[in-house]
């Protein structure tokens, strides 16, 4: 079969790779809508030349980390659920109650460090060692959560039992902030070019599925006997780990050739083009030469390394912007609003939103290989910002229709009276934001965060995005009970109507599509765009100077 040279990719300016008279069939089919599209996958799946039954098999079992992230977040409101119950009650007399809002924020400062500290050591470590590293703290994290119950029996004060949660909860905020990081590059790294999206979405698809497991767990146990059970799959997690092979690229760039060959040959398959491959990794490396992190902070300066930064840094803000963890948040005082019993309610909002996030989330997995990124983020933003812009006209609506009166005197979840009938868009608007997060916001950022970071400053990149990431999930939860105060509940919510909205643009203009694309052309892309990136050759010329 003939081969012969082409431009693709209008994203990226015209790189010139060698494709088949096969493939070339394949992309132009793709013209014939998605359907035909979706079937070219399955079959690439199915009978392509490259095994995919390995590669997903490394990225279920790396993904079991991205599930303890789905406990930590999920852990929280079961926690101060069960506490209520019988501890906080007994011992209000002390004062002590206000401990508690304390234990929340624990996990995300933990979460704020770990993730940069993640990104320096999986540079030097290795992707599957880093992995294995977070064990330690959420070991540790979800012990210390089980212990806590002997205080409950043996002081007279809650004392104890606080310490060891924040204790408990910034252990495992500081190891799924740390796993949060490095098993996006992981997968990003194993998987096939054309698959990259496909896998790497799997990451929160594992999430969602953590934080529906999380509440299925505490519909029948008590705070800490869900530790337990978290701690058992932190030693699964390990086990997992150790059947799991190291990245080919990275075995590359620390010069282990001959395992990075034979890990690529598990991985591909006898029918791949494996010395291909591994040439393309090697040309890469080479040119990227080994340098200090002392130059590593100095390509930040160049215009080829710092716009994917800022790229991923505003993925990383408008996907936090959007109000997603708002949203969650309140989800059951929406509901309670629209007639149910709180009870009923708190139960809706956590398997209702939970189930909807899973089954989403596994739609846009599907899909993210076969429309695209941009494609399915511009999706996700018009979903989410028609559900907040309509949710905050429905709290203008509401209060006028229940009281005739100024909506400024309205508070979030109150001032509901039921004598309308627009309750039900409220419950339609957290659904509709749901989907749209899922499908697009929710995956693709951390997808993109592994994609646009050049290979020696990845982890460098990666931990600095995961760090902004957390850093506005931490504003936007913390602040937004003082803002929604300052310019009420309805500003709140077309807030973040205007940031999903400016979303938009920022992805039809600027940010570019990766789809189909392996590492190397995306960092062609930005070299050919922005400038080169500083190569072995002006290394040395700053060891000169």
């Amino acid at each position: 079969m003939d081969e012969k040279s082409r431009l693709i990719g209008s994203g990226y300016g015209g790189i010139n790779v060698e494709l088949s008279d096969e493939e070339d069939r394949v992309r132009a089919s793709s013209s014939s809508g998605m359907f035909a599209d979706l079937k070219q996958k399955w079959k690439e799946l199915r009978h392509g030349r490259e095994r995919v039954l390995p590669v997903l098999l490394c990225t279920l079992a790396a993904t079991v980390g991205s599930c303890l992230n789905g406990f930590m977040l999920g852990y929280s409101a079961l926690t101060q659920l069960d506490l209520e119950k019988d501890w906080i009650k007994p011992f209000a007399r002390f004062g002590e109650t206000s401990y508690y809002q304390f234990v929340g924020p624990a996990a995300t400062i933990g979460a704020l460090i770990g993730g940069p500290l993640a990104g320096l050591f999986s540079d030097k470590l290795g992707r599957k060692t880093a992995m294995m590293v977070s064990a330690f703290p959420l070991a540790t994290g979800w012990l210390c959560i089980a212990l806590s119950i002997e205080f409950y029996y043996y002081q007279t004060t809650p004392n104890g039992l606080y310490a060891m949660l924040l204790l408990g909860r910034f252990l495992t905020g500081f190891g799924t902030g740390w796993l949060s990081l490095v098993v996006p590059v992981y997968i990003i790294e194993i998987s096939p070019a054309s698959l990259k999206g496909l896998f790497g979405s799997v990451n929160q698809l594992s999430v969602t599925v953590g934080i529906l497991l999380i509440y299925a767990f505490g519909t029948g146990l008590r705070y800490y006997e869900v530790a337990i059970v978290s701690l058992a799959f932190v030693l699964l997690y390990v086990l997992l780990l150790c059947l799991i092979p190291e990245t080919p690229r990275w075995l590359v760039s620390n010069g282990l050739r001959l395992e990075a060959n034979n890990t690529l040959w598990k991985l591909r398959g006898p029918k791949a083009e494996v010395m291909k491959e591994m040439d393309t990794l090697e040309k890469a490396v080479a040119v990227e030469g080994e340098i200090s992190f002392h130059d590593k902070l100095r390509m930040l300066k160049q215009r080829a390394v710092f716009i994917p930064l800022i790229f991923s840094i505003l993925l990383m803000f408008f996907q936090q912007f959007s109000g997603v963890n708002v949203v969650i948040f309140y989800a059951g005082r929406v509901l309670s609003s629209a007639g149910l019993p709180q009870n009923d309610a708190a139960l809706a909002a956590d398997f209702g939103i939970g189930g909807i996030q899973v089954i989403a989330t596994f739609v846009g997995v599907m899909l993210v290989d076969v429309l695209g990124r941009k494609v399915l983020l511009l999706i996700g933003a018009v979903f989410m910002t028609l559900s907040t812009g309509v949710l905050g006209t429905y709290y203008i609506i509401d209060y006028l229709s229940c009281h005739g009166g100024s909506p400024n005197e309205t508070l979030i979840g109150q001032s509901w009276c039921h004598t309308h009938h627009f309750y039900i868009l409220s419950v339609l608007c957290l659904a509709l934001f749901i989907v749209g997060f899922s499908i697009g916001w929710g995956p693709i950022p951390w997808v993109m965060m592994g994609e646009l970071a050049p290979m020696q400053v990845r982890g460098l990149l990666s931990g600095i995005a995961t760090f902004t990431n957390w850093s506005f999930a931490t504003i936007v939860t913390g602040a937004f009970s003082s803002y929604q105060d300052s310019v009420r509940p309805y500003g709140a919510w077309w807030s973040f109507a205007f940031c999903t909205i400016l979303s938009i643009p920022f992805v039809i203009f600027f940010l570019p599509e990766t789809k189909g694309k392996d590492l190397q052309e995306i960092q062609e892309f930005f070299d050919n765009k922005y400038g080169h990136r500083p190569r072995q050759r002006r290394v040395t010329d700053y060891e000169k100077e």
